[in-house]
């Protein structure tokens, strides 16, 4: 994988990014986001849509994720 100089080795970006995942920095750099979205006026649920295509669908209902 290419990157450039200034992020450093592909292992240790790849590092950096587990360790920001399992410390839960992403869901907080979303859930920021979001917030800033609807304080800003910017975001808004007034219409939705979830694409079938990539939600599981298990016989049932009984998926296990």
């Amino acid at each position: 994988m290419d990157l450039l100089a200034r992020y450093g080795s592909y292992e240790t970006c790849w590092d950096r990014f587990r360790g920001w995942s399992v410390m839960g920095v992403w869901s907080k750099v979303l859930e920021a986001l979001i917030s800033m979205g609807y304080s800003t006026g910017k975001l808004s649920l007034d219409r939705v849509a979830v694409d079938s295509s990539t939600v599981k669908a298990c016989k049932g209902g009984a998926c296990r994720i």
